[in-house]
């Protein structure tokens, strides 16, 4: 996981996608919290966001926040191989929330694990959390990150023939 790492494209506000990376859902009205450490005092650390957009791609799950006050996240990333224990809940009152555990990466800002909830006001949650689901499948499944959902060629007609010489359709 990372926070504040993810390179955002000028004009659009989405996530610049990585090297073989294809986004496969996207979701707005999202809330964002994540929080490190034991819970005791000094030792733990909460980042929040209140709004912002949450992305599911075949490598990783992204999160931009969409106004950014003093102390909040502008982004946040992990890959799917660093996501333990997801859950969707719906609770009776509230917004449907995704949860998981959250394991550091090299390099990105944070040293501890976290738990990771994202709370969805507008809709979309569990389409988040099937999208999420299905690619810590795979991966567990072959091992490494697939190439997800890759544009197929075009596919041509067979060409045109010519019938062999003295050929003629049966009639019925």
């Amino acid at each position: 996981m990372a926070l504040n790492a993810v390179m955002i494209e000028a004009h659009m506000r989405n996530p610049v996608p990585l090297p073989n990376e294809n986004f496969l859902y996207h979701c707005n009205g999202v809330s964002f919290s994540l929080k490190t450490g034991n819970g005791y005092p000094g030792n733990s650390v909460a980042y929040k966001s209140a709004a912002g957009t949450a992305f599911v791609s075949n490598q990783r799950i992204v999160f931009l926040s969409q106004r950014t006050r003093a102390g909040e996240v502008e982004s946040f990333t992990a890959p799917h191989t660093h996501l333990q224990s997801p859950k969707f809940t719906q609770p009776l009152f509230g917004a449907n929330r995704f949860e998981a555990e959250v394991e550091p990466v090299a390099g990105g800002g944070l040293a501890q694990r976290g738990l990771l909830s994202l709370g969805f006001a507008e809709g979309g949650g569990y389409d988040f959390a099937n999208k999420v689901r299905e690619m810590g499948e795979r991966i567990r499944q072959i091992g490494e990150v697939p190439a997800y959902e890759e544009e197929l060629p075009a596919y041509d007609h067979p060409p045109a023939y010519d019938a062999p010489p003295g050929y003629a359709p049966a009639r019925e």
